[in-house]
């Protein structure tokens, strides 16, 4: 059974502590010049690893991601129901 997962935006502050970051997590991202990474966990775990990464004296702040929260689903309107031709 696959477990969800979810991703969390870590903002740091120095690009030195991106390896110890990793240990939370699978890493997909990093932005070295903005100071972020993009880190993926399993949804069970999120409150914990957050608070363990808030605690951290190099981490500015922590992010989840709003991608659940997204609507994927669209409506079959027909946004074009006259013609707009000039005549």
């Amino acid at each position: 059974m696959l477990e969800k997962r979810i991703g969390i935006y870590i903002y740091f502050k120095q690009n030195k502590f991106i390896r110890q970051l990793k240990r939370y997590g699978h890493l997909i991202y990093v932005n070295k010049e903005k100071k972020y990474l993009l880190l993926y966990i399993y949804e069970t775990d999120l409150s914990q690893t957050m608070e363990a990464l808030n605690r951290l004296k190099y981490v500015s702040d922590v992010v989840a991601s709003e991608y659940p929260n997204i609507k994927r689903e669209y409506g079959t309107e027909n946004f074009e129901p006259k013609d707009y031709r000039v005549i």
